[in-house]
């Protein structure tokens, strides 16, 4: 797409400069005058195609985020001290297992602990 435009730029300038040859010979004057327009034109033109280029926004590094586990144990209000917690539906309320010391299938110690 680039090369096509790029292409057509090109030819667009040849074309306008072999059919502008003959009036630009005809031409017998220099004017200064004109020449601070002509910088002005061609600064203005160049801040207005600086300022619409199209820029890429930037890439900002998604990190994840921390895991802080899952939830604790509900402990309702009880009529006793040391209330019992509530083992209610779901993984994170349900009722702890304890897992045995043991050795993995990798050959690697485990300790005991709940699950």
């Amino acid at each position: 797409m680039k090369q096509k435009g790029l292409i057509l730029g090109i030819s667009l300038v040849l074309l306008l400069a072999m059919t502008t040859a003959d009036a630009q010979a005809q031409c017998c004057y220099f004017n200064p005058l004109l020449l601070p327009f002509a910088v002005a034109g061609a600064v203005v033109g160049t801040a207005a195609a600086i300022t619409t280029a199209v820029v890429p926004p930037p890439v900002y590094p998604v990190y994840p985020g921390r895991y802080y586990g899952p939830p604790r144990a509900y402990y309702g209000p009880g009529p006793y001290y040391g209330a019992r917690p509530y083992y209610g539906p779901g993984p994170y309320y349900s009722r702890p297992i304890w897992i045995p010391p043991h050795y993995s299938r990798y050959g690697a110690w485990i300790p005991g602990h709940w699950r």
